[in-house]
């Protein structure tokens, strides 16, 4: 089944999280066609031969959220995902926009930027294919002394226009811990700037407290920008370094108040990492957000 933009944006479409359908997140009811709640297998349990798809289903998760490696092996695990009736929600390609190592859209050296835009043009293309709606990508760190701030942001501004061209899919900005345009202030400004319907913004709970942002008013300050929120902890404790990552719901600073203030009615992935018991945390994310 295709998903249009439209049917996605939609305030009663059937994309929208589980509070905008009246029903307690992880209670799948007759005849919904939601894919959210959704969750990132692979910052789950790393490979996909360890995804334990059919006991995500069972505990309440409608879609999933991958990377754009993921899609290029989408034969090794989607039979298996279509089995659980687990659909793709969302391609996050922040792992191939990774500086010096996998590539940036405000990359100083034209052929770097231009081979991560080529890389991510051709996972659109599958997305198209598939019905994906959602892509979420960020910005980079600063090419030190090779670019200035406004350079690279007219870089990021002249790649996401790209992305937006191709199609429909919705192209999600969203804020990383430790780069550029960080902020959402910041990333509110750039998706105005972009000005294309199909470029929107991402939250992510635990990049926004790494960031030094409330979730709450970091979602308030996106507005009607942000469509989609990702939902992981953060250590801040005075003495801990300031890592990504990526800790279950409840063992970090978030607080729960301000992460649903966040929420609201968004489609949402959790993506948190917890190879030694997956399914418990898994399951005690969604109790922890409902």
């Amino acid at each position: 089944m295709r998903i249009s933009r439209r049917q996605f944006l939609s305030a009663g479409g059937a994309l929208l999280g589980a509070a905008a359908l009246g029903v307690r997140i992880g209670e799948a009811q007759e005849g919904d066609d939601s894919m959210s709640p959704a969750i990132n297998p692979e910052y789950l349990t790393g490979s996909a031969e360890d995804w334990p798809l059919n006991e995500l289903a069972s505990i309440g998760y409608r879609g999933l959220e991958v990377s754009p490696q993921a899609i290029a092996d989408l034969a090794a695990w989607k039979p298996a995902a279509d089995h659980a009736r687990l659909r793709i929600l969302c391609v996050n390609a922040l792992p191939e926009l990774r500086p010096y190592l996998t590539g940036s859209l405000s990359d100083a050296v034209e052929r770097r930027r231009r081979d991560t835009l080529r890389r991510l043009l051709a996972t659109l293309e599958r997305m198209r294919q598939e019905g994906i709606p959602l892509l979420v990508v960020a910005p980079s760190r600063l090419a030190e002394n090779y670019q200035t701030p406004d350079e690279a942001r007219a870089l990021l501004v002249a790649g996401l226009r790209e992305l937006a061209s191709v199609g429909d899919t919705t192209i999600l900005l969203e804020g990383a811990p430790f780069r550029m345009f960080s902020s959402s202030e910041a990333l509110a400004g750039i998706v105005d700037e972009v000005a294309c319907p199909n470029v929107a913004a991402a939250l992510n709970v635990g990049h926004a407290l790494l960031n030094g942002s409330n979730p709450a008013e970091a979602a308030k300050a996106l507005g009607p920008r942000l469509r989609y929120l990702q939902a992981h902890d953060a250590d801040l404790r005075p003495g801990v370094p300031r890592l990504d990552r990526h800790l279950p719901l409840g063992t970090g600073m978030a607080q729960k108040e301000d992460v649903r203030s966040a929420l609201g009615e968004l489609p949402f992935a959790v993506t948190v990492t917890a190879p030694a018991d997956p399914l418990a945390a898994a399951r005690d994310a969604l109790e922890w957000l409902s």
